[in-house]
């Protein structure tokens, strides 16, 4: 029994020099956006940040811009069916 606590000690010393490590690493990574960036564009992809609510941090989103252009579309669509939606249950007619 005591040999395992004498163990205990050191077990806990490597897990935190592991976590450590692994902690440094992940903030290397966060640190250079240049290697960030170099990924993006060698997929094509355009990069920004974005708010998102309820949060004061910012999130990166990365789309290539057929990515971009099919959201837009379909944002559009979604904004033309739902106005079409209201004309028509105000009985206006339609500016086409």
């Amino acid at each position: 029994m005591k040999i395992y606590l004498k163990f205990i000690p050191i077990f806990l010393l490597l897990i935190g020099c592991v976590a450590n490590q692994e902690v440094q690493e992940n903030i290397n990574n966060n640190n250079n956006p240049s290697q960030a960036n170099a990924e993006a564009k060698k997929d094509n992809k355009i990069c920004r940040q974005v708010s998102v609510s309820g949060s004061r941090l910012k999130k990166k989103v990365c789309y290539t811009s057929e990515e971009e252009e099919a959201m837009a579309e379909k944002s559009q669509r979604i904004l033309r069916e739902q106005q079409n939606r209201e004309r028509v249950r105000s009985g206006m007619p339609d500016p086409g």
